[in-house]
């Protein structure tokens, strides 16, 4: 190969070398510029509402559809939709032609967010009341003896309380026990009947002080400690009378051995 040839093909890759950068540079300011991201930003939007479209269209599909069709387990989604459509549809003159309301249909689809917002709070709500109404109507005890020494918020957001101490002045692990104090429905409707006003924990777990203190207490639960060491399910306090223990009491107090 002669030095003419050779000098023409060290052009050639120089022309490709500089084609190449250019490509490059042309291509990075096409990115960089505002319409080339608007273009993209549109392709990401299309992008996602299309992958959403199909996510939906097979949950529909799949999940609801043979769900809502089922004899048994379709009874929801049939009462909603028959309620769907009496709150939607509209017929202004009363001829049977029944039109769509958006104003309605953005309000229904509103309240069914938000009821599916609360719903877990409902359920756990309901479990707490069935479960509460159960533990008072089979462990319900009135007026009974307590010596408590302290009470502590133990859930500032929950408002509960614990309140400790034992059946006798002289208090051991064997022989002590913890009760809780806690807002819940069953608790406010035993206070609006007994007391005319709503539950307070913070008022119930003030009337416990800080010394020992001989409490008349009303409560339910049981006292099992495998209950409460293995799913903290403690007896729950409705009410106390407290009036502290004098030195006296003190020594000459009986003891008990543990149960």
């Amino acid at each position: 190969m002669s030095d003419a040839d050779d000098e023409l093909l060290e052009r050639a890759e120089k022309l490709k070398t500089l084609s190449g950068a250019a490509k490059t540079s042309t291509k990075r300011r096409r990115k960089e510029s505002t319409a080339e991201q608007a273009r993209e930003h549109i392709e990401d939007i299309q992008e996602t509402y299309q992958q959403t479209t199909a996510g939906l269209s097979w949950l529909y599909n799949k999940v609801i559809l043979p769900v809502s069709r089922h004899p048994w387990r379709g009874a929801l989604f049939r009462s909603y939709g028959r309620l769907w459509k009496h709150v939607v549809y509209i017929d202004p003159d009363g001829d049977g032609e029944e039109d769509f309301s958006k104003k309605r249909a953005l309000m229904m689809i509103a309240a069914t967010g938000f009821f599916i917002y609360m719903l877990p709070a409902l359920l756990y709500g309901t479990l707490e009341f069935m479960t509460d109404s159960f533990r008072m109507l089979t462990t319900y005890k009135k007026d009974e003896v307590w010596y408590l020494g302290k009470s502590q918020e133990i859930d500032p957001e929950g408002n509960v309380f614990t309140a400790q101490g034992c059946a006798t002045i002289e208090c051991s692990d064997q022989t002590s026990i913890y009760f809780r104090i806690k807002p819940s429905l069953a608790h406010h409707l035993w206070s609006l009947w007994h007391n005319g006003n709503i539950f307070f924990p913070d008022f119930v777990a003030a009337g416990i002080q800080n010394d020992i203190n001989k409490c008349t207490v009303t409560r339910y639960g049981l006292r099992w400690k495998f209950l409460v060491r293995n799913w903290d399910v403690y007896p729950q306090i409705l009410s106390v009378t407290c009036i502290p223990v004098t030195e006296d009491e003190i020594k000459t107090a009986p003891q008990e051995t543990a149960p």
